[in-house]
């Protein structure tokens, strides 16, 4: 199982059920991420291989990160298929509220994981997936991930099919927003494992931010 995209990697006040639970939904995260990160070191290749002047390369690239987005959308819209399913989100809902003292400590765990360089975002961004939270729980949040993820693998989809005739105009302006869209969404689908995962152990950011070692580290 993932050590760092998962909803939560051990339960120890949790019944043998919801471990069961979360290790369904949490299988298809982590193989997902697994893609999802093997396209992001393709299209950071891709700027290489563009310094170098081998656009041949370059455009292979493109169509490798499409192919691992693809692979990796098959595997998250698994887990939420399973977690509607099963009634996941609710479960998962309860336990952050439980561990946050009645609400989910979105907001607290950012800003705590931000002060410890675990994720780069700004107070709007920080608001808008608390608010997330708020109106919608988990469900929502991973339901935005998803959204923008699919939008980001239309457009890199419609692009490779043509990269190796792509002009350099093209590749100028091209490689830098698949690198700019493939971080944001990078950022916050980091924010959201910040949270299922630290956000249920109220000291986990402190001790991650000072550098001990934890079995759920990030």
């Amino acid at each position: 199982m993932s050590r760092v995209c998962n909803k939560a990697p051990s339960l120890p006040d949790g019944s043998v059920a919801d471990q069961s639970l979360y290790e369904r939904v949490d299988g298809p995260i982590a193989t997902g991420s697994a893609h999802f990160m093997r396209a992001g070191s393709e299209l950071h290749l891709m700027h290489s291989d563009l310094e170098l002047d081998d656009v041949r390369q370059a455009a292979l690239r493109v169509r490798c990160a499409a192919a691992a987005i693809g692979a990796a959308l098959v595997e998250y819209r698994t887990s939420h298929r399973v977690a509607l399913e099963l009634g996941f989100y609710p479960v998962h809902d309860e336990r952050l509220r439980a561990a946050g003292g009645g609400a989910a400590p979105v907001r607290q765990t950012l800003a705590e994981a931000r002060d410890a360089d675990l994720v780069q975002l700004d107070h709007n961004a920080v608001e808008a997936i608390a608010l997330r939270y708020e109106q919608g729980g988990d469900e929502a949040a991973f339901g935005h991930f998803l959204s923008e993820l699919t939008d980001f693998s239309a457009n890199l989809e419609r692009f490779a099919a043509h990269a190796s005739r792509a002009g350099a105009a093209d590749w100028q302006r091209v490689a830098w927003q698949l690198l700019t869209g493939f971080d944001r969404i990078r950022i916050y689908g980091q924010a959201l494992a910040v949270i299922n995962i630290l956000g249920m152990t109220p000291s986990a950011v402190a001790v991650a931010g000072g550098g001990q070692e934890r079995r759920n580290g990030i």
